[in-house]
């Protein structure tokens, strides 16, 4: 287990670590893991709406989902 780390969140033996994934990736061992989830940025924001549920609704997530270009 890394020494520099932090689980964000950790329950039942799950543990969530926040970061970079890179650099959080250098930290382990190999084969540490059984398995890896990524929910990357999207840069879906762009001031639009979409329809859910039957209602418009906007697209923006926040600044940190702009799109840069």
């Amino acid at each position: 287990m890394p020494h520099t780390l932090t689980p964000y969140y950790h329950r039942r033996g799950f543990t969530l670590y926040l970061g970079d994934c890179c650099s959080v990736l250098d930290q382990f061992p190999e084969n540490y893991f059984d398995m890896i989830f990524a929910d990357p940025l999207y840069r879906l924001s762009n001031g639009g709406f979409t329809c859910h549920a039957g209602r418009k609704v906007s697209v923006n997530k926040g600044k940190w989902d702009e799109s840069r270009g």
